[in-house]
């Protein structure tokens, strides 16, 4: 080969030169234009996209506050547990499915529940963990999990605390319990500082006083590296605890009431009980006990199906605070409102007196019934002694002695007053109103007329009269103390961690009693004779007692209960107060409601109510005068 073919090979074409230069030159003007996107248009967002990927702001717990009584003793505090927390940010979404199937085994819940809870957080901020733990984990399966973390990718053990109710079933009608947050309420408050991870008060003073008891989140700064391992703290701001809520309750008292009250269901005097205790003075809650209750614990290590069906299915019905939640015809106790109203209104005076010559009022074809043939008495006497027929004539008249009643009209304004039909504003959720009949109610309600007989049933606590048992106590509490309805509560005060009360309760009374001073006096007369006469039968009592008696009869009652105890005819009540220094006056620190259901007692001069000698021995216990 000569010199001319070999040039001729190795000869490139000059627009071939030119074509690769352009091919340069166009690669550097992309390369520079997307240099100048990335640092300089979007410069700084990618920077804070990487420092995202290598500093992390965690959320920190904050503890909620304690629970405590009046006198400091704690009823709900916190104890030290753990929670699986994932950070979708560190889970391939590659392998989310097999680590939710993984973590749900261990969590005993399904692994459908765990990845959907990660997707969810993944799309609202894949850079905040999400509990997947629904209950606390114990310690070893903490410590498996945290060996494991390479095969648990995202997976964090944090320690958490655990709300504990010191007496459960003791208080968990009043307290509640708290629960994980849902979907739809971390919604509505993320603004305020939720997390998916946050449990919230679900029921009780948990959820009413859930603003107090919350703390409020810290956080901590961390660096970490490119296999997001944690290199160092750069910044903590410590949580702020929640705010201990201070109760109005005794603790003692409280516990006194509920052993006295057990020990007669014990006994099968009764099958279930209420009984509630409240200073007059200022509508605070000294104890409330509703039996049988349930553990609220239950709720916060995890409540379990069969748990849960046994709660729901047991005819006592052990969820409900049967002190404000449900209704009851209050019996002889109400007659304190007939009396009211008929001196109110004139009907009658200390001095009106009626001939209770036979236990059977006829009127109208309809035989009315008292419980014994007592003679002639007046208004104190009366009311001491729970004459039926008495009170019929207060509140319907008396055909045969052309004696005039107040008539349902007034007697249910009366009673409004005293406050039956509406709330009484106590710092619980779920509080019923009860009904007060009258003609317009009737008629609206059943779509008949009033009758004679409707106006004697409500004059005595019966027909469709029903209340509830913290009613009761308000109206007698308001007797007791002079005229003054006050509005009951448990909330004392909030104090912060260095123990500086930052909210003081002080609610207002709900009204003054539109009702004469004297004639409220006639009523606490009656009361105090209603122990000294032996209707409400004390056997040595070593405390002064004023109340009255109520029998209310619920149906022809048989068979067993869920506990299989006999159910019985009749409910008895038994409303009172402790009067100090003079036995008459206004000048009292407490006043007590005991509510007992299907007991054998009907109202007899000689039957021993439970309700009476469980009020009896819980005074003098509480004001040491009596034997444990």
């Amino acid at each position: 080969m000569d010199v001319h073919d070999r040039d001729a090979r190795v000869f490139i074409h000059p627009r071939r030169l030119a074509g690769m230069a352009i091919f340069i030159v166009l690669c550097i003007v992309v390369l520079s234009v997307r240099l100048y996107d990335l640092q300089v248009v979007n410069g700084m967002s990618y920077r804070a996209l990487s420092e995202q990927n290598r500093v992390l702001r965690l959320p920190v717990t904050a503890d909620r506050g304690f629970i405590v009584d009046r006198n400091g003793v704690v009823l709900v505090r916190n104890t030290p547990g753990f929670a699986v927390m994932v950070l979708p940010v560190d889970v391939p979404r590659a392998e989310q499915i097999p680590l939710a199937e993984r973590l749900g085994a261990l969590l005993v819940r399904e692994g459908q529940e765990v990845l959907d809870a990660i997707i969810a957080q993944r799309i609202r901020n894949p850079y905040e963990p999400v509990k997947v733990s629904e209950r606390p984990i114990d310690r070893s399966l903490a410590l498996l999990l945290a060996e494991r973390a390479d095969q648990y990718r995202g997976v964090q053990i944090v320690a958490e605390t655990i709300r504990s109710y010191e007496s459960g079933p003791l208080y968990a009608p009043i307290m509640g319990y708290t629960g994980p947050i849902t979907e739809a309420e971390l919604a509505k408050r993320r603004d305020a500082g939720y997390l998916p991870q946050d449990h919230i008060g679900r029921t009780g003073l948990e959820r009413v006083y859930e603003k107090y008891l919350r703390g409020t989140y810290g956080w901590r700064e961390i660096e970490r590296d490119a296999s997001q391992r944690e290199l160092r703290e750069l910044g903590v701001q410590p949580p702020a605890r929640g705010g201990d809520v201070v109760l109005t309750l005794d603790d003692r008292l409280q516990k006194i009431l509920a052993a006295e009250l057990g020990k007669g269901m014990e006994e099968n005097k009764y099958t279930q009980a209420v009984g509630l205790a409240m200073d007059p003075r200022n509508g605070e809650i000294l104890a409330m006990v509703t039996l049988p209750g349930y553990d609220n614990n239950m709720f916060i290590r995890g409540i379990t199906t069969s748990e849960m069906k046994a709660l729901n299915t047991d005819d006592r019905r052990p969820l409900v605070n049967k002190a404000i939640a449900e209704i009851y015809p209050p019996g002889s106790t109400y007659k304190m409102v007939t009396g009211l109203a008929a001196l109110s209104e004139g009907v009658a005076t200390r001095g009106t007196s009626v001939n209770v010559s036979s236990n059977v009022l006829e009127v109208s074809g309809q035989r009315f019934f008292d419980w014994r043939a007592h003679g002639t008495v007046d208004f104190v006497n009366g009311f001491a002694y729970s004459s039926d027929i008495y009170f019929y004539t207060l509140g319907g008249g008396n055909p045969y002695t052309g004696q005039p009643g107040v008539g349902p009209e007034k007697l249910t304004q009366y009673a409004r007053a005293l406050g039956f039909g509406e709330p009484t504003g106590i710092d619980l959720p779920g509080e019923e109103i009860g009904i007060l009949p009258d003609p317009a109610w009737k008629q609206a309600t059943l779509n008949e007329p009033w009758s004679i007989g409707n106006t004697y049933h409500a004059a005595i606590g019966q027909g469709f009269v029903a209340v509830t048992p913290l009613q009761l106590l308000n109206a007698y509490a308001a007797v007791a103390n002079g005229g003054t309805l006050q509005t009951p509560h448990f909330l004392k005060e909030v104090r912060a961690s260095d123990g500086r009360a930052t909210v003081i309760a002080k609610p207002p009374p709900i009204r003054q009693l539109p009702i004469k001073p004297e004639h409220l006096g006639l009523i606490r007369e009656g009361a105090r004779k209603v122990v000294t006469s032996g209707m409400a039968f004390m056997k040595d009592p070593k405390v002064v007692v004023a109340g009255k008696t109520g029998t209310a009869e619920f149906g022809a009652s048989a068979g067993k209960d869920s506990a299989g105890r006999n159910l019985l005819g009749f409910h008895n009540w038994f409303a009172s107060w402790v009067p100090k220094g003079d036995e008459l006056g206004t000048d009292t620190e407490i006043a007590m409601v005991i509510f007992t259901f299907n007991s054998s007692q009907s109202a007899c001069a000689s039957c021993v109510s439970p309700a009476v000698t469980a009020t009896q021995r819980v005074y003098e216990l509480y004001y040491g005068k009596g034997t444990p």
